[in-house]
């Protein structure tokens, strides 16, 4: 089952959008925002049950992925 949603969003939020349905090859927006929400919801449920989000670039250097309003 799905539901219709309808969201206001400004300019450079949809430019953001369409970037990265093109960047993960989304066929629509609505599957980029879908994308978007799994992936939300991954590194919130990391980050509440005590975890820490570790990005490593590609030359080893690591830093903490700290998500508003989540990490103290």
């Amino acid at each position: 089952m799905t539901t219709v949603v309808q969201v206001r969003m400004k300019e450079n939020t949809i430019e953001q959008l369409d970037k990265l349905q093109r960047k993960v090859h989304a066929p629509s927006r609505s599957d980029a925002v879908r994308r978007a929400v799994e992936i939300s919801d991954m590194l919130v449920n990391a980050v509440e049950h005590g975890d820490r989000v570790i990005i490593e670039d590609k030359n080893g250097k690591q830093r903490q992925l700290l998500i508003s309003g989540l990490n103290r």
